[in-house]
């Protein structure tokens, strides 16, 4: 088969810290995450890595993320990235502010491209293909384009929720349905979004929208994820899934339960303090029955009613 022509991913999540959720060597496995898409680029001929959007975690990095992720990227250094910011790559969630964040630090020192309002171009041989940027907060609108000559593509690359499914199990948060976006944008051979970390591809009428979920696993909800990354050849606009290697029993709910158990603690605590019949809404006669069922040295009885005045 014949080199791809990009490669689709999303909501990488570089991050620091390491999420409640995972028992093992986290960083290490995101950094050979990173390193296998890298490598999965260089051996289809160096194509772009398109990223829609959260390449990390926080919109500022430390030091030692920033020069570790620059360190993994430059052994592949004619590997172009292309990111489209999401809304944890900026500071405050504004666009603005860009210059003042990691990506921002990243795109000037030419390590990645950061694509803001400006439709952007790369070249395949004989393809062509034009990106049109939606970055975090930025509605997609159409790009009307006449003539369009049978060896240039269109990608529409978009950090906003989108789902395959019913809206209702997204308890109330706003989205949008792939399908209604594909009929709605013709004009995009390729619909490449972000955000939702759930990975799926809808095919309409020829074209595509791939969502491809986030690189890591960082929830306990996330056991069944199977981290990916979509190779896209543009001539057929076909994709194909290439799985990114994952350890199992790595994730864990104990967080989880702890905090379920303080939460039953509290409102068992909660309700004997409203079943209690001797509870007064007086915190002065409360002292006052208190000091009766355990006195306390003269002194410090004086003390605790002039605090109280």
């Amino acid at each position: 088969m014949t080199n791809a022509t990009a490669i689709l991913c999303a909501d990488t999540h570089i991050r620091a810290d390491v999420p409640k959720a995972r028992t093992d060597d986290f960083h290490g496995s995101m950094w050979n995450k990173l390193g296998e898409i890298l490598q999965l680029a260089h051996e289809n001929g160096d194509c772009p890595i398109l990223v829609a959007g959260d390449l990390g975690e926080k919109a500022e990095w430390p030091d030692w993320l920033e020069a570790r992720f620059i360190s993994e990227r430059m052994k592949y250094p004619d590997v172009e990235i292309i990111v489209v910011p999401g809304q944890h790559d900026l500071p405050q969630h504004n666009i603005e502010l860009l210059d003042r964040s990691a990506l921002g630090v990243l795109d000037s020192a030419g390590m990645i491209d950061v694509l803001t309002d400006e439709w952007s171009s790369f070249d395949r041989g004989e393809i062509q293909v034009c990106i049109q940027p939606f970055p975090y907060g930025q509605e997609m609108v159409n790009w009307p384009i006449e003539n369009k000559p049978d060896n240039v593509f269109n990608i529409a690359m978009t950090h906003q929720l989108i789902i395959e499914g019913n809206i209702a199990d997204w308890k109330g948060q706003t989205a949008s349905h792939a399908l209604s976006l594909l009929k709605k944008f013709p004009e995009y051979d390729l619909i490449l979004s972000g955000d939702n970390h759930k990975p799926f591809v809808v095919e309409h009428e020829g074209r595509l929208l791939v969502n491809p979920g986030s690189m890591m696993r960082s929830t306990a909800d996330q056991i069944s994820h199977r981290p990916r990354v979509y190779l896209w050849w543009a001539e057929t606009n076909e994709c194909s899934i290439h799985y990114l290697p994952i350890k199992r029993g790595v994730l864990s709910r104990e967080h989880l339960e702890q905090a379920e158990n303080k939460t039953a603690r509290m409102e068992a605590f909660v309700r004997s303090v409203k079943n209690r019949e001797e509870l007064k809404l007086s915190f002065e006669k409360n002292m006052e029955d208190h000091l009766v069922d355990n006195p306390a040295p003269e002194p410090v009885e004086r003390k605790i009613w002039v605090s109280m005045e």
